[in-house]
């Protein structure tokens, strides 16, 4: 499915780090980029109030208008999307301006020190916009026109990987995009918003893995028991719907797909006012042989109830939470150790939201072995996902490979 290109604005006065940039922002295969370059803070202003720029990427020591100034400027306009800050200042500095940038409603704003390498300005980009697709409003998507085409497979997936913290050798992949309409949808707004139309997160979800099934068909069952596996997002609405997990049983196995290679992460904690179906389908995925996952506990409604009551395969744990848990009694890799006397290994606990070196450090000291987030490992596309999974596979074959 095409998407429209994104706008970038680069803003330099030095013509060799301006063209550095640019080359490197060519390498974000996410989407297509157009790019408009200039070293004149005046003339990147008059293009910005002409509007369309999704990102503005600027420099900080430049004659004339600084980059502090430039960035006022830039806000008074009335631009909110996001702003990526390149400079050869300190990071503490950097992260001040960034601060006063969000106080001036550019809410993404990330900053680059100088040197950086191209990996890492990429996974920037991606993080950016994952971020703006986290915070994206999706009210203004026709719910009518969105069923019809997840119902007649107009939409495209996208997959993040999740990788060992020792070796960022791949363990899996997590769905997380569906591009759909000419926009690209994060899994987390799609639930709520399938979510007050009854039936509809049924059919999404069934469709989703029903087009897995068949990308993958013949895959998982040539490769043997240490295949990647693949984690589907599910909410309560997905639990409140009748027979949908037999369903999505029944077209994998149509594909020849084993239903222990699907997990499902459960994004809402479930009590007692929680509709008696969605108990009933929480055993039942158990029963059909899929995995449960745990997502996003200490920052949404999953409790340590939950953790204690479900028959979970896996935590996921966001740095946030792995940062207070550190707060509250100090680096430990033993941080879940009372997890292991419901069946759960230390090694089930994934960190999820990494960003930079610090959050994968501070995720293997708190005992996580996994890891999901944009500075681990870039976006799959749905037509990469087979081939990502093969060579996955060939090195977790190789000594010191690692399985999930």
């Amino acid at each position: 499915m095409e998407l429209k290109p994104k706008r970038f604005l680069i803003l330099d006065d030095q013509l060799v780090l301006r063209k550095l940039i640019s080359r490197q922002a060519s390498f974000f295969s996410r989407y297509a980029v157009e790019i408009d370059e200039f070293s004149d803070p005046a003339e990147a202003l008059r293009s910005i109030a002409e509007g369309g720029y999704q990102l503005i990427i600027t420099d900080i020591g430049m004659p004339g208008m600084n980059g502090i100034d430039f960035i006022k400027n830039v806000a008074r306009l009335g631009y909110q999307s996001a702003l990526l800050i390149i400079s050869g200042y300190d990071d503490k500095t950097l992260q001040t301006i960034a601060d006063m940038s969000t106080n001036l409603g550019i809410a993404c704003t990330r900053f680059l020190s100088k040197p950086y390498s191209a990996e890492a300005f990429v996974a920037m980009l991606n993080g950016i916009f994952n971020e703006l697709e986290r915070t994206e409003l999706p009210a203004s998507m026709d719910i009518e026109l969105l069923l019809a085409d997840i119902c007649n497979d107009k939409f495209m997936l996208e997959f993040a990987p999740i990788v060992s913290l020792a070796d960022h050798l791949p363990v899996g992949f997590s769905l997380r995009t569906l591009a759909i309409g000419g926009q690209r949808c994060c899994i987390d707004h799609l639930l709520p918003l399938l979510a007050g139309r009854r039936m509809a997160s049924a059919v999404a979800l069934e469709t989703m893995v029903e087009r897995i099934g068949r990308r993958l068909q013949g895959l998982f069952h040539a490769a043997g028991q240490d295949e990647c596996r693949i984690h589907i997002r599910i909410d309560e609405a997905c639990l409140c719907a009748d027979n949908v997990f037999d369903h999505c049983f029944t077209q994998l196995q149509q594909y020849g797909v084993a239903p222990n290679r699907i997990s499902f992460e459960l994004a809402d904690g479930l009590s007692r006012r929680s509709d008696a179906l969605c108990f009933e389908n929480i055993a039942k995925i158990k029963y059909l042989g899929f995995r449960l996952v745990a997502d996003a506990f200490g920052t949404g409604s999953l409790t340590v109830g939950n953790l204690l009551k479900f028959p979970f395969d896996q935590i996921n744990v966001p740095v946030e939470t792995l940062r207070w848990l550190r707060t509250l009694q100090g680096e430990d890799s033993n941080t879940f150790r009372l997890l292991r006397h419901f069946g759960l290994s230390q090694v089930a606990v994934c960190a999820t939201r990494v960003s930079d070196e610090e959050g994968r450090e501070l995720a293997l000291a708190m005992g996580c072995a996994k890891g999901l987030g944009d500075f681990l490992a870039g976006a799959v596309a749905e037509q990469d996902l087979a081939q990502a999974i093969i060579d996955c596979q060939g090195d977790q074959a190789a000594p010191g490979g690692t399985t999930e």
